[in-house]
């Protein structure tokens, strides 16, 4: 590939405002080290409250949400941003190790979860959907 190859190549790849919602410090850690190796630039909520203000801010190119969190879930997070209609507005994947069956996951896609990922996750598998989602 030539250096211009090269260049038109990177340029394609823009840097991503992703937002990580996920009660578990040590995946919300590993999630944003290594998406930030990746150029992407990182928040981190670490409870479903917090995520929600968050994505009212609407500054994320895509959110990363864990359905299951203590007290206030992402289920709750899904609930609520559906109430004010705003649901659709968000670029949001659910990621969960719960057991949550495909229907039930079809279901957030109707609603209007933009995708989902199951844990444990392929790391390289979740960049390439962030990417895609973002793109949509």
């Amino acid at each position: 590939m030539t250096n211009k190859g090269k260049a038109k190549q990177k340029e394609e790849i823009k840097s991503l405002e992703i937002l990580i919602v996920d009660d578990n410090e040590q995946i919300t850690k590993m999630l944003s080290t290594f998406l930030e190796l990746k150029d992407h630039k990182c928040t981190v909520a670490n409870d479903g409250k917090e995520g929600l203000e968050l994505i009212k801010e609407n500054r994320h190119d895509v959110v990363l949400l864990d359905l299951a969190m203590p007290e206030f879930d992402g289920y709750s997070v899904i609930k609520d941003l559906e109430e004010n209609n705003t649901l659709k507005d968000h670029k949001i994947i659910v990621f969960t190790a719960s057991t949550i069956t495909q229907d039930e996951l079809d279901e957030l896609v109707k609603r209007g979860v933009t995708s989902y990922i199951l844990k444990p996750i392929d790391i390289d598998i979740l960049l390439s959907k962030l990417v895609e989602t973002a793109n949509l």
